[in-house]
């Protein structure tokens, strides 16, 4: 007579909600497995139940998990014939179509291209923005070069005013 082994700790076993009869309810077993996967009230509503193959199939309920909304318990379950006992091949929690998921893999290579890309046109209107500021520093300092100019002719002319009225009042004062 066969030994029977102990189950380790972390095996729970949960109790279909339905009892299996003479053929196995695969559905109900598969239910049985996703509860023991999922932790209490994670296990949301059946959605759907997909053939995947020749006695495979695969069920799916929906994750009641918080930061996993459009998620759902896979379970895939291989029977051979509706009277032979079924297998558990799989439990896991996967992505649905509204799943919130990680942007497709790019190649570094592409991620480098890229890169080095900004790179260069940052380098590009680096170049461009100091041109223009030496264009306006340029014009800048021509503008106040003319300024200087402006203002040593006013200074000049206001010395002559004064001379000329200097010399006009000494004339007066002598006559």
């Amino acid at each position: 007579m066969a030994k029977l082994k102990k189950l380790p700790k972390f095996v729970k076993l949960v109790k279909p909600e339905k009892q299996v009869k003479n053929k196995f309810d695969v559905k109900a077993f598969a239910e049985v497995a996703a509860k023991a996967a999922a932790l209490p009230k994670e296990l949301g509503a059946f959605i759907e139940s997909v053939e995947d193959g020749e006695g495979v199939s695969s069920y799916f309920w929906a994750a009641n998990q918080p930061g996993y909304v459009g998620w759902r318990w896979a379970v895939t379950v291989a029977q051979l014939d509706p009277t032979s006992e079924p297998t558990l091949c799989e439990v896991a929690l996967i992505a649905g179509e509204d799943a919130l998921a990680a942007p497709k893999w790019v190649p570094w290579s592409e991620r480098l291209a890229d890169y080095q890309e900004l790179q260069a046109e940052l380098e590009k209107q680096a170049a461009l923005d100091a041109e223009e500021a030496a264009l306006k520093e340029s014009d800048e300092d021509t503008e106040d070069e003319s300024e200087d100019e402006t203002e040593d002719e006013t200074e000049d002319e206001t010395e002559e005013e004064l001379s000329v009225a200097d010399s006009e009042v000494s004339e007066e004062t002598e006559k």
